[in-house]
């Protein structure tokens, strides 16, 4: 079977990288004393957050050319050690007999940018795809490790979605819940029964 494993909010602090980046270049004039408001993202719809007087075409100019460096290269990790357990997983997916994908939605200058944030972190993969739109990770897989809201709700039929929870994707269905990639690791049965289409019992993660 091929295993995508997504970047943003499972390995890479995509979320965290974009309030940072953009705080920087679209400073607010705060008082003296007065601490920037914390952001509490509890959806995907970035627009929601982050203003850009010219929409979608310009969030996307920001994000993929003009700060793609700053948002997708220097990014930090999720969770600590985060690349390090993907190495793992990676490498026990292919001696188990599947194909692990390393599996990104990137555009324009964030594809590079993402080469070297793996790159940094001492990424070691044989399979890294780039995709246009977040839906068509799934042409890739038959299952799929993301925290993605819009990748989980397009999830088609006769696919397996395994979702990293976060924030912004609490209210999203998915046919697994994990906190990270650690879990799977400290619980390879999991996975295993997955790649081998067995039913498992999963307690969903909540607060």
């Amino acid at each position: 079977m091929k295993v995508g494993i997504a970047l943003d909010g499972v390995v890479r602090d995509f979320m965290g990288q974009l309030e940072k980046t953009y705080d920087k270049y679209f400073p607010q004039e705060l008082e003296e004393g007065e601490e920037l408001p914390e952001r509490k993202i509890t959806s995907f719809d970035l627009l929601e957050y982050f203003t850009f007087t010219g929409g979608t075409q310009e969030l996307n100019e920001f994000l993929y050319v003009d700060s793609a460096l700053e948002v997708f290269g220097h990014a930090g990790e999720s969770k600590l050690n985060a690349v390090q357990h993907l190495n793992q997983i990676h490498n026990w997916i292919e001696d188990e007999g599947h194909e692990p994908i390393i599996i990104s939605k990137e555009l324009n200058n964030s594809k590079p940018s993402t080469l070297f944030f793996l790159s940094k972190l001492s990424g070691k993969f044989n399979n890294i795809k780039f995709v246009r739109d977040y839906k068509n990770k799934w042409d890739h897989v038959d299952i799929l490790i993301t925290a993605n809201p819009n990748t989980l709700e397009s999830k088609p039929q006769g696919k397996i979605s395994i979702k990293v929870i976060n924030n912004y994707n609490k209210n999203c269905e998915s046919d697994y819940t994990i906190i990270d990639l650690k879990e799977i690791l400290d619980d390879k049965t999991v996975l295993n029964k997955v790649l081998n289409t067995q039913t498992v019992s999963f307690t969903e993660v909540t607060e």
